[in-house]
């Protein structure tokens, strides 16, 4: 891949929208605050050339759980991924850098956005520690009710037309069923302002309860305009997938110990 080629996928990462229903493909955080220093210790940076463009979650130590459409027509070997951040910018000593070994693919449609989750093994295990830990999962289908409280994170812009923050930023938003919300996505919102997702923060975490149940996938319209709901993919529904692709690593070390 040339380098104008590499360009013009980020670009494709960037900026894509799902053409005809106002769905973007990309997604920040809008009137959010900026959160505690390492109190997302699973929260993955995903960058190239050194700048952020999705986000992800570590779910084992040598397994990250992101949105497939952040790595549509994208060579992964670009691809950087960083734990232990915070600030996008400083030189944390929290910070560990790896690359990806290999992606596990779950029949992404991008026409449909349905089953927009990759599962990536990093090149080596991650050393977990105070800054870097894993997330817990949901156990398969499990729900999460209309109303329940949660919070998402992510590195970026703070309105739709707005600047990318430099630092980390959190929201507490509100799990609903209304507006085309689908099975297969759990939607929030925020009431009463205007907040929510936006454009870069696609592949980052949903957690209710301290379990990892949904990972950002699009939004419809604006950043955070008050009226629709922002959309995860629900991660319940590929519990099933997610082990089996664990799995398959762990029992090819068996076969072959001196695999990665």
């Amino acid at each position: 891949m040339n380098l104008f080629h590499l360009f013009s996928c980020v670009l494709y990462v960037l900026c894509t929208t799902y053409s005809g229903q106002g769905e973007n493909l990309r997604s920040w955080i809008v009137g959010g605050r900026e959160a505690r220093p390492n109190s997302w210790p699973f929260i993955a940076s995903l960058q190239i050339q050194g700048q952020h463009f999705c986000g992800g979650s570590l779910i084992a130590p040598q397994f990250l759980l992101t949105a497939a459409h952040c790595f549509q027509d994208l060579n992964p070997v670009f691809v950087t991924v960083v734990l232990g951040v915070h600030s996008l910018t400083a030189n944390e000593a929290t910070r560990q850098r790896f690359r990806i070994s290999r992606i596990f693919e779950n029949g992404f449609n991008p026409q449909s956005l349905e089953n927009d989750i990759l599962v990536l093994m990093l090149d080596r295990a991650a050393d977990l520690n105070a800054s870097v830990q894993t997330v817990k999962l949901p156990e398969q289908n499990q729900t999460v009710p209309s109303g329940a409280l949660c919070v998402t994170a992510g590195w970026g812009q703070l309105s739709t037309q707005g600047r990318a923050p430099d630092r980390l930023q959190e929201l507490n938003v509100t799990v609903t069923r209304r507006n085309r919300c689908r099975p297969t996505n759990i939607c929030t919102r925020v009431f009463m302002r205007q907040a929510g997702i936006c454009f870069g923060d696609s592949g980052g975490p949903l957690v209710c309860d301290g379990v990892l149940q949904g990972v950002s996938s699009f939004i419809i319209d604006t950043c955070g305009n008050g009226i629709a709901p922002d959309f995860f993919a629900r991660v319940a529904l590929f519990r099933s997938f997610i082990d089996s692709a664990l799995a398959s690593v762990e029992r090819k070390r068996l076969r072959h110990p001196d695999i990665l």
